[in-house]
């Protein structure tokens, strides 16, 4: 496999990765304003981790493929993975003790969200190990786009930047909902349920986030190639 074919599957890996971390988001974002049931600290902890680990793909689509970029979602994920764990640890200390949230196939969101950190961690460290992308000197999706075909080219830039832009917009709605829940002091271990905006209008809001993600990426992405072709 060519430098260039290895950086377009990373390319897309990446952008899968992303959409796998974008879609646990969007079921912990819709627990919270979908339900009402709001995160305890270390949950918030274990979304921070999520956002850490986007990071790293979403640097190497930015700048290139890069193990250092590989290596700050590995950082991200051990230290979800330790907030993951402590939160599996404290509620099987105790038999009785029924779990915090709901289940989904049986596992707590906490134990989902290990897994999530765990495949991440091991994932980066296989793509570090595939050192063809590294060589092909890639300066990113909009430097060297890639691709034989016009719309090819066209929907990996559109697809890179609107997951990049999908997970900038749930890390400011994530920053933005722990003000009111935690102010300036210590969030509380077990914070009161608000009023849930039910179902399905909390999915709908959740995945309106995605949807102006993909219109202000496809304007992104349509202004590039109008510069491209204004320089050719």
């Amino acid at each position: 496999m060519s430098p260039e074919r290895a950086v377009f599957l990373s390319r897309l890996i990446n952008i899968a990765a992303l959409f796998g971390l974008i879609l646990v988001l969007a079921g912990s974002l819709h627990l919270q304003f979908g339900v009402g049931e709001q995160p305890c600290p270390l949950c918030i902890v274990q979304r921070s981790g999520m956002i850490g680990l986007a990071v790293g793909p979403i640097m190497n689509l930015l700048w290139g493929m890069s193990p250092r970029h590989y290596a700050i979602s590995i950082l991200s994920g051990v230290v979800g993975g330790a907030g993951s764990t402590r939160q599996i640890l404290l509620h099987i200390a105790d038999p009785n003790d029924p779990g915090y949230g709901p289940e989904v196939f049986g596992w707590h969101l906490y134990t989902w969200a290990l897994v999530t950190f765990l495949v991440g961690v091991v994932g980066c460290a296989l793509l570090i190990m595939w050192q063809a992308p590294f060589r092909a000197g890639d300066q990113g999706v909009l430097k060297d786009p890639g691709g034989t075909r016009p719309w090819v080219t066209a929907a990996v830039i559109w697809l890179a930047l609107m997951v990049i832009l999908w997970v900038t917009f749930d890390l400011v709605v994530v920053g933005l909902s722990v003000i009111p829940e935690c102010g300036l002091g210590p969030c509380p271990d077990d914070p009161p349920n608000t009023t849930p905006m039910g179902e399905p209008t909390g999915w709908i809001a959740v995945l309106a986030v995605g949807v102006v993600a993909a219109i202000v990426a496809l304007l992104l992405e349509r202004r590039w190639r109008a510069k491209e072709s204004a320089g050719a």
